[in-house]
């Protein structure tokens, strides 16, 4: 009974989680079955409490979009994507070296080899059990689930590496599994220790990787965004203040402002209490946002639909997205 609560703590606290409880939910039918799952009896009553647990998110969904999957829906229209599937062409790409480095790719890969030779297993002995392990059915629901995790999550919004862990962690798990059986019992425990140790070696590696490879990228992009976001936080002088932008994370924190990207102010703007300071940001070689006739266009009709005046200036940078323009709405 405590898999409901757990279900319905992780979807309140991130809607994306979603994703995850579908491929799990998914896994679990197709490894087990569904007449396994019937013949739990008392122990389907979890199922009725996680409807239950979900009725104030599924009103409240109601009332503001019309429908009682709107807002989980929405997060896939904010996804960083070019089309739909494009998450899981990257999670194709980069798998899976740049989600676990050198060895958790030979170990992720012996998971799902793992995971594929169990199911075999279980085909080919339908009619008896000759060559199926006990556990086989468990490292089937544990390499489903982590596949489903990249085929869902790759349809449903764009790829990231950080929300594909779950996957990862399940995947790794049953390549160290797969690597003790392997070896054989006798030789396992030293095995998996080489292991354990080229992995605190390899997190060396990788702390050098990030540190001089990956983190380069968004300190010279901070040299933009930052500079944006104190001057838009300093005329603000304390006011209620709304950024809108493709840097959102970026801009908000640093300004002190609230923050939405385009196409989220696009449905929100009739919604702007009066008095908010509004700052429509378009850098010259930003991400997400409109041209120059876009921009006017969203700016002229905001003025006609609260009488608000704009100021526009631009903002130099050094950065690598250029020179900032900024249009200020303010009530009359």
């Amino acid at each position: 009974m405590g898999v409901p609560v757990a279900a319905l703590a992780a979807f309140y606290l991130r809607y994306g989680v979603v994703g995850n409880l579908l491929a799990v939910g998914l896994a679990a039918l197709f490894a087990y079955g569904p007449r396994a799952w019937v013949a739990q009896g008392r122990r389907l009553a979890g199922a009725v409490l996680l409807v239950i647990g979900l009725v104030p998110h599924l009103v409240h969904a109601v009332r503001e979009t019309g429908s009682p999957l709107g807002m989980v829906l929405s997060a896939t229209s904010q996804a960083n994507r070019e089309y739909v599937g494009d998450g899981l062409v990257y999670y194709l790409a980069i798998f899976p070296y740049r989600l676990a480095g050198d060895l958790g790719a030979v170990v992720m890969v012996a998971g799902l080899w793992a995971a594929g030779a169990a199911l075999r297993r279980i085909r080919g002995g339908r009619g008896g059990s000759c060559g199926v392990r006990a556990d086989d059915r468990r490292r089937v629901f544990l390499g489903t689930a982590a596949v489903l995790v990249f085929v869902v999550l790759g349809v449903a919004t764009d790829g990231e590496p950080r929300f594909v862990y779950l996957a990862v962690v399940l995947l790794t798990v049953l390549g160290v599994q797969a690597v003790a059986e392997l070896v054989g019992a006798a030789r396992s425990a030293a095995v998996l220790a080489a292991v354990a140790a080229l992995a605190g070696i390899t997190v060396l590696g990788t702390t050098q990787v990030v540190a001089h490879g990956a983190m380069p990228g968004p300190t010279r992009l901070a040299s933009s965004t930052v500079l944006v976001a104190r001057e838009i936080g300093a005329a603000a002088q304390g006011r209620p203040c709304l950024v809108v932008t493709g840097y959102e994370p970026e801009l908000g924190w640093y300004s002190g402002c609230d923050a939405v990207t385009y196409a989220q102010y696009r449905r929100m703007r009739l919604r702007v209490p009066e008095g908010t300071l509004v700052s429509l940001v378009v850098f010259e070689r930003g991400r997400l946002q409109p041209d120059a006739a876009g921009l006017e266009r969203l700016a002229r009709s905001a003025r006609s639909d609260s009488g608000r005046e704009s100021d526009v200036r631009t903002i130099v940078t050094d950065g690598p997205v250029g020179t900032a323009t900024v249009v200020t709405l303010t009530l009359r």
